[in-house]
């Protein structure tokens, strides 16, 4: 309830006038429709419409039947135009039925009485129509309701021609465009619908639903909608994000491109040419709608409202190290499945200061009708559950209702917003409807964007270059170099300034003990002194551009979203000429490369910090509604960026190099597959949008469950790095093995003596006999966790016990004197046993070993998940094809945790080791 209350607020700020209720998770809206509210329910409904019509805004009640109503059956009709009386009765004097997403075949009984789909439909349509005696607003959603739905083509459709010839003429039809989700919305198509349908159309715009893939929220601009078109409608839906606080900017930018329409049918003359425009608000709307330059207004305005969110309701910043505990109470937010309608108000009536926040919705009035649009919520509650395909045209969104008239004279009355949990496919879901009044003057100058939105169907390096152009150079004071005689990329490189003020620089490639080589990392400081101090601030303009450029809209990338995408696209199909030991590459192609994977790594930490900040600063509605998608990219780019740091020197080219596992270049060359779908698919194949095109980047893209867990319900603002093992890293690795014993007066004095006899029990054997394929998580407190694996787990094994085991025995020898210790007795009886045989079938199907541990500190699982995504990665690239690990049965939080990755036991006998399970995936 507070959320609509809230939505509507913005509907009013906005000029938006209308609001369709149609949620997915009310059972009385779709499944259980015949059945009436109760008392209970029908004086939350009552309340629902006073609050609306409290702000101006038409509140249109949807109610979807299609599924299994019998047309023909008496009873039925009569059920469902009590459920409208009922509701009539509340207040309610606009309504939809929407029919939408429903089987097109219809029962014996339906087939005796009507000869199609279309006049059964149309006859239940217009007897209730009739019933509720003939409501001001009254909508009708198709089941042919986009052009990609129609059979053969809308022109030639014998379902819509028949609706257009039995259908009411004052009853409106709802129509989403060219397809489920439209790209773009055109005049031309509008008037062919429209000339099939007898009347003009109300648009149900699902530019921004996003409840068809739980990944996926929509940020961006409204974009993609021809000049001209408000004139040819009746209205206009947006279907928004199910998540209520997602949607403030496409709201408001929907309110600014009906503002700018109206400004350009009342500023046109009898010749079509613009007359000159008057100075003051209309002053930014005679050159026409800038998405970018709405988006800027709508960034301060967001910025602005995340501030007094947080004023409002006492948010307490989390502490740097802590989840939001003490927040046991607080759970995600969704919109209730609500839509927004647009509306523009008359221009003497903008908005006061102390209105700011509050959209005025407006109705669209056709001759002496009113006229409003409203979108209802449907079914589902806005989590992030898995959703399954395209769905009806209703969700939540905004629609913009536009007077019928034939001139571009605007009408009286405004059009209001709805938001709805419905999929961006239905109708039925709460929208909001412009009307065609005059629209509200913006009291805000706008301000040029300084990025132009990239489409992510769209392959092409960044700026001008072509791909595999070398990338930004490195800075005076970074290792990496271009060589002498090269020519370095003349293009700055986005350094990237992170929000503790300090910017990301590679550090010297250094050496292990073993002479391996550890690619740069940068040295991206965790928590500043600088950091801390200002960690409280609100969030930035900036940071708020960056957030809104990583979840763009369905078909286009924000800039840093399609930076990130190209960047590591590039790395993945030219890393095979790095590192390559038995070859001397092109020192001008390895400086390009590192210049580009320099750049990579900078947009990884942007992104990273960005987390952080976002869970410092924002209010708590907002932080429970984007937080898990910004965790979701946080975690991956994590597993990126040290796979990337990896790639540098670590690929095994030659493939007798280590026996059967260093056939490599599968992975790294098998690019030729376009990156994107093609232009015609609607963006439910994109399959979570930006993580999921970076998911299908990396090696181990393919095992889906490596990267779908739930978001953490306390979220931190921990920040953390990750990359590959460094040499300073062994001796903060084994303090982290000893982390509870250092303080245990029974163990010390053995300690003191051995310090390093847990870590090599835990990691000796992988540090000294397979470094390269380590990886070391980092927070405040240095090493948190880490994850080490050998590639051909038979050799390693083999080296283990002819070498590296009689090393340790002389180190350790048994009159340690640690009997009785437990965790040091164990680890000095590890050295001195002989270890057990792997079972040949399991080094076969699963060649490769795995380790990995987290230290007790560490809550996050998925920075967990992006360790094992790192390392998993990484054998996977040199061609290993499953992986396998050693577990105590005893050890549940380790049995769990291998679990969630995916991990299963291996139903194989090792009769001789009762106490440890053998757990294994393939890759």
């Amino acid at each position: 309830m507070e959320q609509r209350k809230l939505l509507f607020r913005w509907l009013k700020r906005w000029g938006l006038n209308c609001y369709m209720y149609a949620p997915k998770d009310e059972l009385k809206h779709r499944l259980l429709w015949r059945e009436p509210y109760t008392q209970h329910e029908a004086a939350q409904m009552q309340s629902l419409i006073k609050a609306a019509q409290e702000h101006d805004v038409e509140f249109i009640f949807a109610i979807s039947a299609g599924q299994d109503i019998v047309f023909s059956s008496a009873g039925d009709r009569l059920l469902l135009q009590q459920k409208l009386r009922q509701v009539a009765a509340l207040g309610c004097s606009a309504f939809a039925l929407l029919f939408d997403d429903i089987d097109p075949c219809m029962c014996r009984a339906d087939r005796d009485v009507f000869p199609s789909l279309a006049q059964a439909q149309a006859s239940v349509a217009n007897e209730a129509y009739r019933e509720l005696g003939l409501p001001p607003t009254f909508l009708f959603c198709p089941t042919e309701y986009c052009s990609s739905l129609c059979s053969p083509s809308p022109a030639k459709s014998r379902y819509l021609q028949t609706l257009g010839q039995e259908l009411l003429p004052e009853i409106g039809v709802i129509w989403t465009g060219p397809k489920v989700v439209s790209q773009e919305l055109s005049v031309a198509l509008v008037e062919e619908v429209e000339h099939v349908l007898q009347r003009r159309l109300l648009i149900w715009d699902n530019l921004f639903a996003n409840d068809y893939d739980c990944r996926r929220v929509f940020l961006g601009p409204y974009t993609g909608r021809a000049p001209g078109l408000v004139p040819r409608l009746c209205g206009l839906l947006l279907n928004p994000n199910c998540e209520l606080q997602a949607n403030f900017i496409p709201i408001h930018t929907l309110g600014s491109w009906f503002r700018s329409e109206l400004w350009g049918c009342t500023h046109t003359n009898s010749t079509g040419t613009e007359a000159s425009a008057e100075l003051g608000d209309s002053q930014g709307l005679q050159e026409g709608y800038s998405p970018q330059k709405a988006l800027e207004l709508a960034l301060l305005d967001w910025v602005a409202e995340i501030k007094q969110q947080v004023l409002e309701a006492g948010w307490t910043p989390l502490h740097p190290s802590t989840g939001c505990k003490e927040e046991a109470g607080l759970h995600p937010g969704t919109a209730e499945g609500q839509e927004a309608l647009l509306d523009p108000q008359p221009c003497g009536t903008a908005p006061s200061e102390a209105d700011q926040r509050e959209p005025e919705p407006c109705a669209v009035t056709t001759g002496n009708r009113k006229r409003k649009a409203i979108s209802v919520p449907e079914e589902g509650n806005g989590s992030r559950a898995s959703a399954g395909g395209p769905q009806s045209p209703a969700g939540d969104g905004d629609q913009l209702a536009s007077g019928s008239r034939e001139s571009c004279e605007p009408s009286s009355a405004m059009p209001s917003t709805a938001g709805s949990d419905r999929s961006s496919g239905a109708p039925a879901a709460d929208e909001t409807v412009h009307s065609l009044g005059t629209p509200t003057c913006c009291s805000s100058g706008a301000s040029t964007c300084q990025s132009t939105p990239l489409d992510s169907s769209d392959g092409r390096e960044r700026g001008s270059s072509p791909p595999g152009s070398p990338q930004p150079g490195a800075s005076t004071a970074d290792v990496l170099q271009i060589p002498s005689g090269c020519k370095a990329d003349p293009r700055p490189g986005p350094i990237s300034q992170l929000v503790d003020g300090a910017t990301t620089s590679p550090v010297p490639t250094a050496l292990l003990t073993n002479g391996t080589a550890v690619s740069p990392i940068p040295t991206v400081p965790l928590i500043s002194e600088e950091g801390r101090s200002d960690s409280s601030a609100p969030l930035t303009m900036e940071e708020a551009r960056m957030l809104v450029e990583l979840f763009y809209l369905p078909y286009h990338h924000g800039p840093q979203a399609q930076h990130l995408l190209e960047d590591l696209q590039w790395l993945r199909a030219n890393s095979p000429n790095m590192g390559v030991p038995t070859r001397s590459p092109n020192s001008c192609v390895v400086a390009q490369w590192r210049s580009r994977a320099r750049s990579f790594q900078q947009l990884c930490a942007q992104t990273c910090c960005l987390h952080s900040r976002f869970v410092h600063s924002a209010g708590q509605a907002l932080l429970y509604d984007l937080h898990p998608y910004l965790w979701d990219i946080r975690n991956l780019l994590l597993a990126a960026s040290a796979f990337v740091l990896w790639l540098d020197g670590r690929l095994l080219c030659d493939p007798d190099h280590k026996g059967t596992w260093g056939s490599c270049f599968g992975w790294c060359q098998s690019i030729t597959a376009p990156l994107f779908p093609g232009e015609d698919a609607e963006p439910w194949v994109r399959r979570g949008g930006l993580f999921g095109e970076l998911q299908a980047l990396l090696p181990v893209g393919n095992s889906c469950d490596l990267f779908c867990h739930p978001p953490p319900l306390f979220p931190s603002r921990q920040l953390y790095l990750l990359h590959p093992l460094l040499p300073q890293d062994k001796g903060k690795l084994y303090q982290m093995c000893r982390e509870g014993l250092d303080g245990d007066p029974s163990t010390a004095e053995v300690l003191a003596a051995h310090p390093n006899l847990l870590g090599d029990r835990v990691l000796g054997s992988f540090l000294s006999l397979s470094p390269e394929y380590t990886f070391v998580l980092e927070d405040a407190g240095g090493p948190c966790g880490y994850a080490a694996g050998a590639l051909c787990a038979e050799r390693f094994l083999q080296e283990r016990d002819s070498s590296w085991l009689p090393a340790m025995q002389r180190r350790y020898p048994r009159e340690l004197g640690v009997l009785g210790q437990g965790v040091l007795e164990e680890a000095l009886l590890f050295f001195h046993t002989k270890p057990l045989p792997v079972p040949l079938p399991v080094l076969r199907r699963f060649p490769s070993l795995v380790q990995l541990d987290m230290a007790p500190r560490v809550q996050d699982m998925g920075a967990g998940c992006s360790l094992a995504v790192s390392l998993l990665s990484a054998l996977r690239t040199n061609g290993s094809r499953g992986v396998f690990c050693q577990v105590s049965a005893a050890d549940h939080q380790q049995l769990s945790f291998y679990s969630k990755l995916g991990f299963i036991a291996l139903p194989l006998p090792w009769p001789s080791s009762p106490g440890t399970q053998l757990l294994g995936r393939l890759l």
